[in-house]
């Protein structure tokens, strides 16, 4: 060990972390989802909703356009969300990188599957606290970029 105590890490070991965060992600999602009969859109909402009241945001009256664009950059090390249009309350995103697409992909679990509509929930509640407005998402498209319809009230 480095005197300072500082951890050598590889990239054998930063695959393994991976693999081992996929999994729990995989147990917890799958968990949630077993227990409330693959009605995990409650769960997401409430977390995200508690997510959003810790962020430091205060963004007025934003437009759905705007609040997805300070999400996209709070959260990019991690996800890339751009915005394709917004129609009114509508917005039609694709979602490019993505950390539990990445987590599915290294675990073998399908794209769309429970962990992400648990994501997907969590957003929305992260919008709709956000925005002080019902927010629903659609996954329209699953692949190596997937396309979501994000409606607000």
């Amino acid at each position: 060990m480095k005197a300072d105590a500082a951890i050598e890490l590889t990239p054998e070991d930063h695959d393994h972390a991976m693999m081992e965060v996929a999994f729990l992600v995989d147990a917890f999602a799958s968990t949630i989802d077993n227990v409330m009969g693959g009605a995990t859109g409650p769960v997401g909402r409430v977390a995200g909703r508690d997510m959003a009241k810790k962020l430091p945001l205060h963004l007025g009256d934003p437009s759905l356009a705007e609040t997805l664009a300070v999400l996209n950059e709070r959260m990019k090390s991690g996800f890339d969300v751009s915005v394709a249009s917004v129609t009114g309350n509508v917005a039609d995103t694709t979602v490019g990188t993505c950390f539990i697409r990445d987590l599915c992909d290294g675990s073998g679990k399908k794209t769309g599957g429970a962990a992400c509509k648990l994501y997907h929930a969590y957003f929305d509640g992260i919008v709709n606290e956000l925005m002080r407005r019902p927010v629903k998402s659609e996954i329209v498209e699953v692949g190596s970029s997937c396309r979501i319809k994000t409606v607000t009230q």
